[in-house]
């Protein structure tokens, strides 16, 4: 078992302090992502209607084949992370087809 844990998102909370006032921690995230963990390990992540509304408009927009970055209505970025990169190598797994295989694309 590995000790490190990859976070996807840049606020991190004890389930315990979630439970107890899940909008102080929304409100504190500024309406970033938000990983809640339990025992050193992140359980699932909250993310607020609004993230989610732009995360689901960017999927919708990639299935129909609109992938160009600039022409997707969302807002959220990824610091420090080669979207070109990642981009590229999404539509290469989608042109050569499913291959079964978990991979990242970074």
């Amino acid at each position: 078992m590995s000790i490190l844990q990859k976070v996807m998102c840049g606020y991190t909370t004890p389930v315990s302090k979630f439970k107890n006032n899940p909008n102080a921690a929304l409100l504190e995230a500024q309406g970033d992502a938000i990983a809640v963990s339990s025992n050193n390990r992140v359980q699932f992540y909250v993310v607020p209607a609004e993230l989610f509304e732009e995360m689901t408009a960017y999927c919708e927009f990639a299935q129909r084949g609109r992938a160009d970055l600039q022409s997707i209505p969302a807002h959220f970025t990824a610091e420090g992370v080669d979207m070109d990169k990642i981009t590229t190598g999404m539509a290469i797994k989608i042109k050569n087809g499913p291959t079964n295989d978990y991979d990242e694309c970074l």
